[in-house]
């Protein structure tokens, strides 16, 4: 076999790591080089049963004006579950055209059929088995013991290879659902190093980055109680950043106010994180976890929640809307444009619905309901 088929092989295997379609120039490199005409990457499922293709490639014929074979991947593995990994298990098939047929139903497959198959146990973990089958077609020589035993330097990069690309794909998809996840939340995150620097920030928490470390121009005084343009804080977040990083301080959380200048409010919380559990350990310090809430409107789910969870009428709804961002009773009912009667008596009504009996109680039952249902913030 020759040295630069191999390496080439096995660099197919660790490409396709990122790249899918390098596995099947791999797998096509296998089929040359063991003169078969496809080759199967199967996992099987061995609690519930069955067979699922990852990856197959074939053969191209010499004459490129034929069409190629069509042999399909193997129905089933001929051969007992007591097969060791790395081990092969090599198997002669004497089917007829008509079985052929049923088992392929492809055109073209009257002058076909397979004559042998050699099927190697790659990997087995819970639940699951990897194989590596290879397929010769009639009039080919069947696979031997030589042939296997002439395979046996790939088995060692497939698996590896595989184990790989899984736990590549894995922890992107991990990655990808913890970003969306972040992103939905109605409240700002951010982790910041000792530095300063910003190591994960969510959506919401991005415009906080600059607010709370706002960038300093050479000569210009110092506003690190602007908290950016628009809003002031209430102490300076780096006066709360180096009492977090003390480890001699017995502080292990610290809080804001911030002001809008529309009047909104936001509060940010800004607590110590151990070590080395965020992002690794690419940076040395206390890294900084920072939860922002503002005050914001009722999300707009909540008048359908209400009304089906609660039978709250449309206008009751309007004044528990109301009442969820933080609006006392008199001012809901200026804001409503109705009596103050009218609004004691719908506040009443909200009470006996939601099974409440003071307003306070009814804050925190409506104010949980928004956090369920917020949205995300925009910005």
């Amino acid at each position: 076999m020759l040295t630069q088929d191999m390496h080439e092989t096995i660099r197919g295997l660790y490409q396709g790591i990122v790249e899918p379609t390098a596995w099947q120039r791999s797998l096509s490199a296998l089929c040359d080089l063991t003169h078969s005409a496809q080759a199967t990457l199967l996992v099987r499922d061995t609690e519930r049963g069955g067979l699922q293709v990852k990856q197959t490639a074939a053969r191209l014929p010499d004459d490129l004006t034929a069409p190629p074979p069509h042999v399909g991947p193997p129905q089933s593995l001929p051969f007992p579950d007591q097969l060791q990994v790395g081990g092969w298990h090599i198997h002669r098939h004497d089917f007829g055209i008509a079985a052929m047929r049923s088992l392929y139903p492809h055109d073209g497959i009257s002058e076909m059929a397979i004559t042998s198959t050699m099927t190697c146990l790659v990997s087995r973990q819970p639940g699951q088995e990897l194989y590596l089958t290879l397929q010769r077609p009639a009039g080919a020589e069947g696979f031997s013991e030589a042939d296997a035993r002439a395979l046996d330097w790939v088995i060692p990069h497939v698996r590896d290879a595989v184990t790989m690309r899984d736990r590549t794909q894995a922890t992107a998809t991990h990655g990808h659902v913890s970003a969306n996840l972040l992103n939905q939340l109605p409240f700002g995150v951010i982790v910041f190093a000792n530095s300063g620097q910003a190591l994960l920030a969510n959506a919401a928490g991005e415009p906080w980055v600059r607010r709370l470390l706002p960038m300093h121009k050479e000569g210009a005084p110092d506003s690190v109680l602007s908290g950016g343009p628009g809003w002031r804080l209430s102490r300076p977040f780096p006066d709360v950043m180096r009492t977090l990083a003390d480890p001699s301080a017995l502080q292990a959380a610290g809080a804001i106010q911030a002001v809008g200048a529309d009047g909104r409010l936001a509060q940010i919380v800004a607590m110590r994180l151990t070590p080395g559990i965020v992002l690794g350990s690419a940076w040395q310090g206390q890294p900084v976890l920072v939860a922002i809430h503002e005050a914001h409107a009722a999300p707009r789910a909540v008048p359908a929640v209400l009304r089906d969870l609660y039978g709250l009428t449309p206008a009751e709804t309007r004044l528990a809307a109301l009442l969820i961002s933080g609006m006392g009773l008199p001012d809901a009912t200026i804001q409503l444009g109705i009596k103050r009667e009218t609004g004691r008596s719908q506040l009443k009504a909200i009470f006996t619905k939601t099974s409440t009996s003071t307003q306070a109680q009814l804050a925190h039952l409506l104010t949980r309901l928004g956090s369920l249902l917020a949205e995300p913030a925009g910005y």
